[in-house]
């Protein structure tokens, strides 16, 4: 099928919605989408009062489809008015056995001529998704939302630790008591006797702490003894770039499994990650810098080795610090989205929908903060197992097509 470009008063803009269209209907397997370039190279955009005879013409003769949309563009502001046309010259196999009337009434269906509209902030997802509705006669598969499914009553015990902080670092990285920090909660803010919060600033001089980190990293500086660095509330700020991560020591993974995640933050903006990660083997092709200088070896050193000495030192590596060859495959996030001024609670299933991929092999929480450039206060970051749950659930496929595939491994396949 083809999607041509939308007429439109503003040319580049009718081709971004015909493009989130066809992009769209790329993901149903059943549909042969032609892409953007092939169509602008043999039709030209085309508005809705196009007759039809002219459309289905052009689709026999230069274009080689037997469905194609095509219309017309109207934005003013916000507003977006799509009044577009679909010819429909598949052959039906069940129409011949209709009565004229009842076939002529089908035909029908498939031909239409309709108008789309939007005004919210995202108006080419949400035309695009009622004009794939029309184009397959079915409702388009629906984003999970925050509380599709219920939270259960009782999520028992976590198994994560420490989530409350209660017992200081446990569980978790050591902060640097630059950007991270675990300590009572504010007075002010201690709406039940919480005790143990997490504290992130992000309003930081970023050159400063990264270079911090990478120290820490390398062996040159301490957190028992951290710089004092300068605040930085600005986009070149560390909340403006990377932001900061917390990340928890790591949880053994089950397959096919649904887990649920509670988070209780302060001040809305920042996200809390779970993160999967496995042993790969293009991950054991070299040391990380920080096994190179505890070697006392520059990378330059190390590549000038023989290739077996090399392995050695990678092999050797790898079994006494088997976390730094592991490899992220997996992530899933909520949100922190509430109130300013009071103490948020969100709990959501992970995955949303299906269970945890097989080739997961342990988890990772992550609470990350980054902007506004400010300071953020989290507790209970618990991970629990479902308790609902008394067998593996299967795994919810991607809905793109060749998705995590390789443009190689995909020339190869259809080469054959």
């Amino acid at each position: 099928m083809a999607i041509l470009d939308f007429a439109c008063a503003d040319a580049e803009y009718g081709r971004k919605l015909a493009n989130a269209i066809r992009m769209r209907l790329a993901r149903h397997e059943e549909l042969d989408v032609v892409d953007q370039l092939t169509t602008a190279e043999l039709a030209d955009a085309l508005p809705a009062a196009t007759e039809r005879d002219k459309v289905a013409e052009l689709m026999r003769r230069k274009l080689g489809v037997d469905l194609a949309v095509y219309g017309t563009v109207t934005k003013v502001g916000p507003a977006v008015r799509l009044e577009a046309a679909c010819v429909d010259l598949r052959p039906h196999a069940d129409a011949a056995d209709l009565p004229a009337a009842s076939a002529a009434k089908q035909a029908g269906a498939r031909n239409w001529r309709r108008v789309f509209a939007d005004e919210t902030q995202r108006p080419e997802a949400v035309i695009s998704k009622a004009v794939c509705e029309a184009v397959t006669g079915r409702e388009e598969w629906k984003p999970p939302e925050y509380g599709d499914v219920p939270v259960p009553a009782d999520l028992g015990r976590p198994v994560n630790v420490n989530g409350g902080f209660e017992a200081g670092r446990a569980g978790w990285q050591e902060p640097d008591n630059v950007a991270t920090f675990i300590e009572r909660c504010p007075r002010e803010m201690d709406d039940s006797k919480r005790g143990n919060v997490l504290r992130v600033r992000t309003d930081l001089a970023r050159w400063a702490y990264v270079n911090y980190i990478r120290d820490i990293r390398m062996g040159r500086a301490s957190t028992a003894s951290p710089p004092r660095i300068g605040s930085d509330s600005g986009y070149g700020s560390l909340g403006g770039n990377e932001g900061v991560h917390f990340r928890s020591d790591w949880i053994k993974a089950t397959s096919g499994w649904r887990y649920w995640l509670n988070v209780d933050f302060y001040v809305p903006g920042g996200k809390v990650f779970v993160k999967g990660f496995r042993k790969t083997e293009h991950a054991l092709d070299g040391l990380p810098e920080s096994a190179l200088a505890r070697l006392k070896l520059t990378p330059r050193q190390f590549a000038a080795l023989p290739a077996e000495k090399r392995q050695q030192l990678i092999d050797a590596e790898a079994k006494r610090d088997p976390a730094s060859f592991l490899r992220e495959c997996y992530r899933w996030y909520i949100n922190c989205r509430g109130e300013k001024g009071k103490w948020n609670r969100l709990t959501e299933c992970c995955p949303p929908r299906g269970g945890l991929p097989g080739y997961v092999e342990v988890l990772q929480l992550q609470v990350y903060s980054y902007w506004p450039a400010q300071t953020y206060w989290y507790d209970n970051v618990q991970f629990y197992k479902d308790p609902t749950l008394t067998a593996p659930l299967e795994e919810e496929k991607p809905r793109t097509p060749n998705f995590g595939r390789t443009s190689d491994v995909i020339e190869r396949e259809t080469k054959k």
